[in-house]
């Protein structure tokens, strides 16, 4: 929907000066109707308190304006030719079993993010609830003791589903005073092949995310089918959680990008506008200006 979206902006001159603008409920009712549609369908799905709007949804339409998402190249085979190429590779007694298996896989794939996204509404939910009693508790008590034990209260609910909040220096680990040390290759898992080279974009809160540009390298702790929509202007994945078979990781896969997961502190170490190498099939992040030999 959101290519549909750039696609629209693309053939609309006048409605792109509009959205650059930040005039966008100017532009016509069609691409006005398709960035509606959606927000009906995916606004609540939005990281955290980062609910998408108008504004929100054509600055991401723009990133992808004139870009078409890299499909694989290959021919795509007849699903009942590679089901018997699977079961003719089985046993005739393990046959049976083998069906089953297929059967739950396919019922799996159905489903495989389902149980995220309701959880994720219910984490919002709770997000708006901490927060309207973080309201009320200021207007009732003032600046008393009890209404800062209730704020301190009110920050570990709301840290329970962010990063961690930690001390950051602006040149990385600190020691001795004038030291610092900062990270020059990070290993994590192997989650998507391919290597790619571009400036960091660690996510942090939704602003982060919004302003994502065109081949930068996204990353973050992990990404939320709430986040998905901005995978496709990335040029790799890197994430602190997970592994495998992590959300972001599976997405990463599906358009073919490099993909580690499972770097430590990931988000600490890496700093937004970094360049950064990504190698997917070593489950290296390499920090800084790649030098080339030969």
């Amino acid at each position: 929907m959101l290519e549909n979206l750039a696609v629209l902006i693309d053939d609309d001159p006048e409605c792109r000066t509009l959205v650059l603008e930040g005039k966008v409920d100017q532009c016509n009712p069609e691409i006005l109707q398709a960035c509606d549609c959606i927000l009906d369908q995916f606004a609540d799905l939005a990281w955290e308190k980062g609910r998408l709007d108008r504004g929100s949804i054509f600055k991401i339409a723009l990133q992808m304006s004139s870009v078409r998402v890299k499909k694989k190249s290959g021919k795509v085979q007849n699903a009942a030719v590679l089901e018997r190429r699977f079961l003719v590779r089985c046993a005739r007694a393990q046959v049976p079993d083998a069906r089953d298996l297929l059967d739950l896989a396919r019922a799996s794939y159905r489903l495989r993010d389902d149980d995220n996204i309701y959880l994720g509404r219910i984490e919002g939910q709770l997000l708006a609830s901490a927060e309207e009693g973080s309201r009320r508790i200021k207007a009732r008590a003032g600046g008393s003791r009890r209404a800062q034990k209730n704020d301190a209260l009110h920050a570990v609910v709301l840290a329970e589903s962010s990063l961690p909040a930690k001390k950051r220096s602006a040149s990385g680990t600190s020691g001795a005073k004038g030291f610092s040390l900062r990270s020059r290759q990070i290993v994590g898992q192997p989650a998507g092949p391919g290597i790619a080279m571009g400036k960091a974009r660690v996510i942090f809160n939704p602003s982060d995310l919004y302003n994502f540009q065109r081949g930068e390298i996204l990353v973050c702790d992990a990404i939320d089918p709430g986040m998905t929509f901005i995978v496709p202007l990335a040029a790799a994945v890197v994430e602190r959680r997970g592994g495998m078979l992590i959300h972001g990781a599976i997405i990463a896969r599906e358009y073919g990008l490099p993909c580690v997961t499972g770097v430590p502190d990931a988000a600490d170490r890496i700093k937004t506008g970094d360049f950064v190498t990504v190698d997917g099939h070593l489950g290296i992040v390499t920090v800084g200006e790649a030098t080339l030999l030969g």
